[in-house]
């Protein structure tokens, strides 16, 4: 971390330089702007500058009093589906699906694994010995006759 002003600071971090303005709230990584919570090149210059309260870096909807004024208004509940009522104009309306449009090039399809699932790779085996490794044509363990 190094300080340029007293809201401006250079952060070096894995041979790449990210400019970090704090009077601004913005970093050159983009988080700090995007999520409005300090990201690691901010929380860097704010340990730097021995900052304990970061919670005037947040935005004000990550503060507890946002999330309860989320439920001062009443929410009042949705009558039953059958005492509804639709107008003509909406019931007469007729919805059509999307039109469907096959993409170009040959259609996928292979399974989508999920993302706790192991990848596996196919080691190549000899034909002759069975060992992993090499193929029939590389096999030193059995030679070819002649």
């Amino acid at each position: 971390v190094v300080p340029s002003s007293e809201y401006i600071f250079s952060v070096y971090q894995a041979g790449r330089r990210y400019i970090v303005c704090l009077e601004r709230k913005i970093c050159a990584c983009g988080r700090f702007q995007y999520d409005e919570i300090p990201c690691e090149h901010a929380i860097a210059v704010l340990k730097h500058k021995n900052v304990i309260d970061m919670y005037p870096y947040c935005s004000d909807y990550y503060k507890p009093d946002a999330l309860e004024k989320t439920y001062e208004v009443a929410m009042v509940p949705m009558p039953d589906k059958e005492d509804w009522t639709v107008p003509d104009y909406v019931l007469d309306e007729i919805v059509l699906p999307p039109r469907y449009r096959r993409l170009a090039g040959r259609p996928r399809n292979r399974r989508k694994k999920n993302a706790d699932e192991k990848i596996t790779v196919n080691k190549n085996s000899c034909g002759q010995c069975g060992q992993e490794g090499h193929n029939m044509r590389t096999c030193t363990f059995f030679p070819k006759e002649n």
